[in-house]
């Protein structure tokens, strides 16, 4: 008998595979009773353990409970991870051959979100940020440039209904030059990028979506179905601060205009100043990161830097 599986299904399914304790009717849970199965099945139509796993209820109870209690970010449920499986890594890591001249840093991993996954984004924010704070944490824009993101969803009213993905899984080595403006356009990088974009658009009630920065705006712009939501674009938080100012300020009382704040937050309009205040810059909350992340991690600006080619550094405080 499987020790693992004697704890979750009756004795005559212990000795089964997966896949087929799955697809049995859930009367094989241990515990269940055939009353509740009836019911199921009736009220429900679900008809395997499967179906009441993916059941819609079950997914959404199980969201709200982990919002209720979770201090960190659990990963992709079973949906998710199978579509995060299927990500063209390898085609990414072929255009790092020969490695004398690497267009993206592969080294350390791909980089697929950071926020909600759990279909209660209303907005939904395209970027190009998987530095190496991205890198050790696994999570999208978490350096400075995050937390200053961070800080321009704040103003908004928001503290966790969003999704944040880049326009490529891996960080590239330099600037979104004409080559790799190229590359972002050839398959199956564009096809899985806009698979994921179809994704998000198609699972969550979006209010808007937001690029940040070239590569994000070229991204959008070929994104064959985007949702019909108002889209802003937005300066690079990595860029000059006379160019990012002007930029979130237009944006800013056009997006608190459309989106509807987190409950008990009251969106900001006040205008940036000339210069990113302490206060401009947001800690990454710890719902957004994996569990085992130090606690300054997505605090106190990039706590990370590159140094030459494929060598990071982290300072812990």
């Amino acid at each position: 008998m499987n020790i693992l599986l004697s704890h979750f299904v009756d004795t005559a399914f212990a000795n089964k595979t997966l896949t087929d304790i799955l697809s049995a009717f859930p009367a094989a849970l241990k515990g269940i009773t055939t009353a509740q199965v009836e019911i199921l099945e009736e009220r429900f139509g679900i008809g395997s353990i499967r179906e009441l796993a993916e059941s819609p209820f079950f997914r959404a109870a199980l969201a709200l409970l982990e919002a209720s209690t979770s201090s960190y970010d659990s990963g992709p449920q079973t949906d998710w991870n199978s579509f995060f499986q299927q990500a063209p890594l390898s085609d990414y890591q072929a255009y790092n051959v020969p490695s004398t001249n690497p267009v993206f840093r592969t080294e350390f991993g791909p980089v697929f979100y950071r926020g909600r996954l759990n279909g209660t984004a209303r907005v939904m924010l395209i970027g190009q940020d998987p530095s190496t704070d991205e890198l050790l944490a696994a999570r999208a824009f978490v350096g400075q440039s995050g937390q200053r993101i961070q800080g321009f969803l704040k103003k908004l009213g928001l503290c966790h209904s969003y999704l944040m993905v880049n326009t490529f899984l891996y960080c590239i080595h330099g600037q979104f030059t004409k080559k790799i403006q190229l590359i972002s356009l050839e398959e199956p990088i564009l096809s899985y990028r806009n698979a994921l974009f179809n994704r998000i658009a198609g699972s969550n009630p979006l209010q808007a979506v937001i690029t940040i920065g070239t590569a994000a705006h070229h991204a959008y712009n070929n994104w064959e179905h985007p949702p019909d939501v108002p889209v802003f674009h937005i300066v690079h938080p990595s860029a000059s601060e006379s160019a990012i100012m002007p930029s979130w300020n237009q944006a800013l009382p056009q997006l608190i205009a459309v989106v509807t704040p987190d409950e008990g937050l009251t969106p900001d309009s006040t205008p940036y100043g000339a210069q990113f205040q302490p206060g401009d810059e947001i800690e990454i909350p710890r719902d957004d990161l994996p569990f085992g992340i130090p606690s300054w991690h997505g605090t106190g600006g990039t706590r990370s830097a590159r140094s030459g080619n494929n060598k990071i550094t982290w300072t812990a405080p």
